[in-house]
This record gives C-alpha cells, sequence and structure tokens, in this order.
C-alpha cells in the first residue's frame, strides 16, 4: 500500500520567498526581539519559534543582522508619516522628531546601532545599506527638498542627493553620541536661512561641482 504524503503546512519555494512562511519569521523574529533584545537575538530562536530551518532563513537573509534590519524597517514604515511639502524648515524638523523619537523608544536606537555596526562590517551588508536601504529610508526626504525646490525655496542647483547625506549624516551622529534628546532647531526658535530668504544659496553652496573643485 502506497505511503499517503503527509500535507506541508507551508509549500517549499527554494530561493523564492513564500508569503505566508515569510511573515511567520518576520512576526517570529519580532517577538525574539522583544523577548531577548538584540543583543541575544539568534537565529536558531527564530527558526524553532517560526518552525522552519535555519538554513531557509539564511537563504533569504544572509545575516542575523539582515533580519533585524527587516524587523526594524517594518518599524519604521509605521512610524514615520510625508512631510506637508508646504515649508521645508517644517518639514526637516518634523521628519527628525520622528526619527528620533522612533530611537528613544522600545530600544530602536540601540537596535540600530547594532546593526549598523555589523553590516558595515560585511561586504554585502556594507552594499545593501548604501545601495538599497538608506536611500529607501531617506525617500521623504527627498520630497521635502524636491518640492522646496519646485515651489523655489531653495536655489534649482541645489544637490539634493549631498544635503540628504548630510541631514542623515547629522542624525546618525547624534544617534551614535547619545544625543537623541535635543530638539531640532525649529522648535526652540530656530528659523532655516531657507525660510527667512527663499533665494539665500546655503543650499547652493553646497552644491560642490567639480568644476568648483579645479584649480
Amino acid at each position: 500500500m502506497a505511503r499517503k504524503k503527509s500535507a506541508s503546512a507551508r509549500p517549499r519555494t527554494g530561493n523564492q520567498r513564500d508569503p505566508v512562511l515569510h511573515r511567520a519569521i518576520i512576526a517570529a523574529a519580532t517577538e525574539v526581539l522583544a523577548k531577548e533584545g538584540p543583543t541575544r537575538f539568534t537565529i536558531e530562536a527564530v527558526a524553532k519559534l517560526a518552525g522552519c530551518g535555519k538554513p531557509t532563513i539564511y537563504r533569504w537573509w544572509l545575516s542575523r543582522s539582515a533580519l533585524l534590519l527587516e524587523v526594524y524597517d517594518q518599524v519604521v514604515q509605521h512610524e514615520l508619516s510625508p512631510p506637508e511639502g508646504m515649508d521645508l524648515a517644517k518639514d526637516l524638523a518634523a521628519m527628525l522628531r520622528q526619527v528620533w523619537r522612533l530611537w528613544r523608544q522600545d530600544s530602536m536606537g540601540s537596535l540600530y546601532r547594532l546593526i549598523l555596526s555589523e553590516m558595515m562590517l560585511e561586504k554585502e551588508g556594507a552594499r545593501y545599506l548604501r545601495e538599497v536601504f538608506i536611500p529607501r529610508r531617506q525617500a521623504f526626504t527627498a520630497i521635502a527638498f524636491q518640492t522646496a525646490k519646485d515651489r523655489g525655496e531653495i536655489p534649482q542647483e541645489t544637490d539634493i542627493k549631498l544635503l540628504m547625506d548630510l541631514l542623515y549624516g547629522y542624525s546618525l551622529f547624534r544617534l551614535i553620541t547619545g544625543q537623541l534628546g535635543m530638539k531640532p532647531r525649529r522648535e526652540t526658535g530656530y528659523r532655516s536661512p531657507t525660510s527667512a530668504n527663499p533665494r539665500m544659496n546655503i543650499s547652493s553652496r553646497l552644491s560642490f561641482r567639480t568644476s568648483r573643485r579645479k584649480t
């Protein structure tokens, strides 16, 4: 008598992610992270809770930091909102408040520091941060700067990419040095030069063109 095949709870999909199993792994990773914290977070614990093997997880995420980054990214997507697009200084201050508030709560700041410290040591991890994750996280900032350029609040020659990198680097500096308790200057009465004078060349000074570097 032929043996009856047992029904699998989830289909085998090889390198292609099965959405059901993917959600189960993320949910398990989130639970393990909440229970154990980022430093004691292990792939073994996630695999056991999700009901899958470690090879499946490592086939979809190259390292534990990559899995942690996806858990972190999902939290960020729920916490951040797009800029209003009416006033650049107001938009930037609002975005900084959102990000810094997130980093101060539920150990999200500690988690992100750990993720960055681990992924920067991996060639593929550093590439993913540089080419995929950080540009995706800068999307709202790009909208704020582009709308400001479109309405003439900042000069057309403004190097938006450079400004985004400066703002992101500023936030990371605050995170790494534990200075997230300070409020963005907009809240303390500071007015951005671009809001005080739309044609002021603060942004254009940061548009470091190659031709200007030639001696």
